[in-house]
């Protein structure tokens, strides 16, 4: 594999979206603070706000408490 093909295979785009969580989109490797290992094609949506209650993922709770970001 060169290293084009090794770019195209862990490609993400990561945004911050106004008033709400950070999206991370694409294929790539994810590993979260349990350690568990997630990799391939995907749509994550982690919480900038700190009020979900199912933390790092983002469930909502940003628009119902207010938060302007």
């Amino acid at each position: 594999m060169n290293d084009e093909e090794k770019k195209a295979v862990t490609t993400a785009e990561v945004r911050i979206l106004k008033d709400g969580p950070i999206m991370i989109k694409g294929n790539f490797t994810f590993r979260d603070s349990s350690g568990k290992i997630t990799h391939g094609e995907q749509e994550l949506y982690i919480c900038r706000c700190g009020g979900s209650s199912s933390k790092p993922w983002c469930d909502g709770t940003h628009v119902k408490i207010g938060v302007a970001n």
